[in-house]
């Protein structure tokens, strides 16, 4: 709220005070006062923002401080605009003096060079008057606000110094769900209950209760319960988008049930999707859960409903929903399974887990105080899990204990209070800088998946970030900080096991708007006029219906972000946005926008636009490079853009351009002027273009981190060229992909060995390769992920010997016959080698001639092999015959064979009465005899010619 406005306001002045403010010597003395008094207001911001959410009258003084702070920001930003513009100016002169040459010619520069300068002079003193006028106005509102405050009595805290996080955190996936076996057996009975005759199709169960109250958790329990999966025939889970679009609903239900057809999809339309979807259930038994249902229009659910009537009788619907209007709405309130909080000692037992998860002694006096504050919780199972998590990060005192239970805020009682009283204590223990973090991401439509990076990003463009820092471990550290406290969920985690991906929950992106109310505005435009908050500075859009945006954001000149979710067939006009001079951030992916407008460069202030899967895009505008303040440029995903501005090297600021997913053919050489670039995550090579980037160029980026895919690499001739790009010095690279395509083998092994990465590089792919493996491959020390695509390859080299290696998956190895110790890396003198020390998951994909696999012949000895694989996977290896004996030691628990046509036929010898092991085998092909005898053999008694504990067999016979 206002505090982590205020702190980010007030970092800027400090660093402008250090740096530019005798630029500015008229305004030395407003510029200190400003501060000073925003310093000592600052101090009681704690306080107010406690009593704001009682007193109207604080909440209308915190507003008029945001404002004052915000328009402090822009007038900084516009200071900081206009140096960019003539330093950018400076070295556009100081570049046509150089090309001077004859003396007549520098005379008339130096006289030029005169009149330019007497300008800029003018210019200046215009800018520096002008701010200095703005600040003195602001100057003025603000000491009228400082006096203000004196009415309310607000206490003073002192400034927070952000403290250091104990490394003995309690941050872990909490996956079980507690409570509910009675609800689950309630909603189960109603699933498995016989229908009556007179009942066609389907029936509905609704499950009605608050957000956070475990609705959806309660589904997901029942959804993977036994009984119910083998009862239906089909099971479908669907997300109601909201606003509910019955398309989108339709489309998931339709891919879930593998429609005919279905990879045509994207371009059907309601009526196609609803009758193959008719046409898939007919006759089925099916189970349909519809998560978060939130419209009780019966015009939106009506189409979708006809479509499932033909379903066999037993089929159900378990709908999710906060409002009681929608059971209503699908005539189903007599069936209306309304979910209530969880008990008090089931809240403790959430509470508990987190709270005294990192080992702390749980004293009885402590226990009793925990226990209060569950009482707090009402049995909201979200309230138990953050309020948990937020005790695990207190030290175990009764004061800091007591401190919570006693908080004035569990006294307020409306609705959205009650709920956000967990999250409000969560997020005043928040540092400043993760507060406007967190604030932020109500930017983002609810139920959207987060990209880590990208919100990196994002908080940068705000100016949360200094980028003068190592922003980026900064950015890290915030975001792995918020999703220790809960406020993140559903996450994806990369090879390294480092969240890239997440969620919000609903209930916690509500208590984001909340906070932040006069600041954000999120709304949904059907086409019909709407009132815009005018206060609001932060525009999230949903428009649908042909809906185009309102004229109030075309004129609105204090925007500072807009993210667009274009639900329209039409594309998105944003022609006139150039109005709104001040926005830093513009997201308008999949917006189907076809063009940019040549007007953009009136953006002085954006730092981050997002264009990305604008499928039509084809071209951007060469002002685009005028944009000195961009620092992020999102276009991946755009299929049909192949050109980039030749200027794109005046983007001085950019530090990150994502690419992939476009068909840029040659990146202009500007872009190599760009060295602190750090993201380039596709870079096809074009040689034949003589002001493409070459490998060479490469050179000086050595601030590129992430990922980086290089494509044509069978382009380059020359082995000396590719050798320049150093790509050993590139230390934060994390991902490199090497696509070769159609390159003789010579070519490529010389191609390859002098594209040697740096030692820290965490995943390696190369694909279409021909060549011999570099001597340097097996000294990457660092490497988790290896993915190697080599139709020329023989024998394979020692992998073994890959001491980090967690992950290797082979393809397309046509030549080769044989795999044998070689591949271990098992030397016979070192008997104490680990082969493979590490790997988890194992991967071989079409390798037709592989008929051997060994072992090693140190097989019978001490030596592990494999100790932690997890996972194999033998796909398309028809010739394969058998699999080698150490396997039998490693703790397997995946194994996944498909198409390997000899391991098939010898099926029948894998007897063993240890272990109990469902199989799972492919539906696809005609369905022979066999395949249909192990399809529905649920439970066999199974394993490889060997004892294999605790192994889930996932076999894909021929049929």
């Amino acid at each position: 709220m206002a505090e982590a406005l205020i702190s980010a306001v007030l970092d800027q002045l400090v660093s402008f005070l250090e740096e530019q403010l005798s630029l500015v010597t008229d305004a030395e003395n407003e510029f200190r006062s400003f501060t000073s008094t925003l310093e000592a207001i600052r101090a009681v911001l704690k306080d107010a923002d406690r009593k704001q959410v009682q007193d109207a009258s604080v909440k209308r003084w915190l507003d008029q401080l945001k404002d004052v702070s915000y328009d402090m920001d822009a007038v900084l930003d516009e200071w900081n605009a206009k140096l960019g513009e003539e330093e950018s100016e400076a070295e556009a002169h100081e570049e046509g003096k150089k090309a001077e040459k004859a003396l007549l010619k520098k005379l008339v520069c130096c006289l030029i060079s005169s009149s330019s300068s007497h300008s800029n002079q003018i210019k200046q003193v215009g800018v520096r008057y002008h701010v200095a006028s703005r600040i003195k106005e602001l100057n003025g509102r603000l000491d009228r606000i400082g006096d203000e405050k004196k009415r309310y009595n607000f206490v003073e805290n002192p400034i927070a110094i952000e403290p250091v996080q104990r490394e003995t955190t309690s941050f872990k996936d909490i996956s079980e769900v507690y409570g509910r076996d009675v609800e689950k057996q309630i909603v189960i009975d109603k699933l498995l209950r016989e229908s009556s005759k007179a009942q066609k199709g389907f029936e509905v169960i609704p499950v009605v209760g608050m957000g956070g109250i475990g609705k959806t958790s309660l589904a997901q329990l029942v959804y993977n319960d036994d009984v119910v999966i083998s009862h239906f025939n089909k099971r479908i889970w669907v997300y109601a988008t909201d606003p509910f679009d019955v398309v989108v609903v339709a489309k998931e239900i339709a891919l879930a049930l593998e429609v005919r057809g279905a990879n045509e999809m994207a371009n059907w339309r309601l009526q196609t999707l609803l009758g193959r979807i008719d046409e898939a259930i007919d006759g089925k038994k099916f189970f349909l859960v519809v998560d978060d249902v939130w419209t009780d229009d019966h015009r939106k659910w009506e189409p979708l409903e006809e479509a499932l009537r033909k379903g066999a009788l037993g089929s159900r619907i378990l709908v999710t929903t906060r409002k009681t209007e929608v059971a209503e709405m699908m005539r189903a309130k007599s069936n209306m399974i309304t979910l209530a909080g969880l008990s008090e000692e089931v809240c403790w037992t959430i509470f508990s887990r987190l709270a005294f998860s990192n080992g702390d002694k749980r004293d009885d006096e402590l226990e009793q105080i925990g226990r209060q504050i569950v009482q707090k919780c009402k049995g909201l199972p979200l309230a138990a899990k953050t309020l948990g998590s937020l005790m695990s990060f207190k030290e175990p005192t009764r004061e800091d204990w007591n401190y919570v239970l006693k908080s004035e805020l569990w006294e307020l009682k409306k609705f959205e209070e009650e709920v956000f009283i967990p999250l409000m204590l969560s997020y005043y223990d928040l540092p400043p800088l993760e507060k406007r973090c967190f604030l932020f991401c109500s930017y983002f439509p609810k139920d959207r998946s987060i990209g880590r990076d990208d919100l990196i990003q994002l908080w940068l463009s705000q100016g949360y970030l200094s980028s003068k820092r190592n922003y980026w471990e900064q950015g890290l550290v915030c975001f792995r900080n918020l999703a220790k406290r809960s406020l993140f969920q559903n996450f994806d985690e990369d090879y390294k096991g480092d969240i890239i991906r997440c969620k919000m929950h609903d209930i916690v992106h509500d208590f984001a708007l909340f906070l932040t109310e006069n600041e954000f505005f999120n709304m949904k435009l059907n086409g019909e006029e709407i009132e815009v908050n005018k206060r609001a500075r932060h525009y999230t859009l949903l428009l649908e219906n042909q809906a185009q945006l309102p004229s109030q954001v075309y004129q609105k000149k204090n925007l500072r972000a807009l993210f667009v979710q274009n639900m329209c067939s039409s594309p998105l006009r944003f022609d006139t946005l150039s109005k709104t001079s001040i926005v830093k951030t513009l997201t308008l992916s999949g917006c189907k926008i076809t063009h940019v407008p040549k007007n953009i460069d009136k953006l002085i202030y954006l730092r981050y636009l997002n264009l990305s899967n604008n499928t039509e895009l084809r071209t951007l505008p060469e002002t685009l490079c005028n944009l000195v303040n961009l620092q992020t440029l999102k276009l991946d995903g755009c299929e049909s853009l192949r050109r980039l501005p030749k200027g794109i090297g005046k983007l001085a600021s950019l530090r990150h351009l994502h690419l992939l997913g476009t068909r840029v053919e040659g990146i202009p050489k500007s872009l190599r002027e760009l060295t602190n670039l750090q993201t380039l995550d596709e870079f096809r090579l074009a040689p034949d273009e003589k002001e493409a980037m070459t490998l060479q160029d490469l050179n000086q980026l050595n601030s590129l981190r992430g990922t980086i895919r290089i494509k044509e690499i069978g382009e380059v001739e020359d082995a000396s060229e590719a050798e320049k790009a150093q790509l050993k010095n590139k230390e934060h690279l994390d991902e490199l992909v090497l696509e070769f395509e159609e390159c003789g083998d010579k070519q490529a092994t010389a191609l390859l060995e002098v594209l040697q990465p740096h030692p820290n590089l965490k995943s390696l792919g190369i694909v279409d390769y021909h060549g011999a493996f570099p001597s340097w491959m097996i000294s990457l020390v660092n490497l988790k992920m290896l993915d190697l695509d080599c139709p020329a390859c023989e024998v394979l080299p020692p992998f073994g010997k890959l001491q980090s290696l967690e992950s290797l998956c082979l393809g397309s190895m046509e030549k080769v016959e044989r795999v044998g110790g070689e591949f271990l890396g098992i030397e016979s003198h070192a008997h104490t080698t680990i082969s493979f020390p590490k790997l988890k998951h194992l991967q071989f994909d079409y390798m037709p001639n592989w008929k051997e696999w060994e072992g090693s012949r140190e097989d019978s000895s001490l030596t592990p092999i494999m100790p932690c694989l997890s996972s194999l996977e033998i796909l398309f290896c028809d010739k394969l015959e058998a699999l080698p004996n150490f396997l039998r030691k490693t703790p397997l628990m995946n194994l996944s064979i498909e198409r390997c046509e000899i391991l098939e036929k010898k099926r029948s010898e894998y007897v063993n009465v240890e272990e109990v092991v469902q199989i799972l085998t492919s539906e696809s092909g005609d369905g022979g005899e066999n395949a249909k005898r192990w399809r529905h053999e649920e439970r066999l008694v199974l394993t490889w010619p060997f004892y294999i504990s605790k192994l889930h067999i996932a076999i894909y016979f021929l049929p």
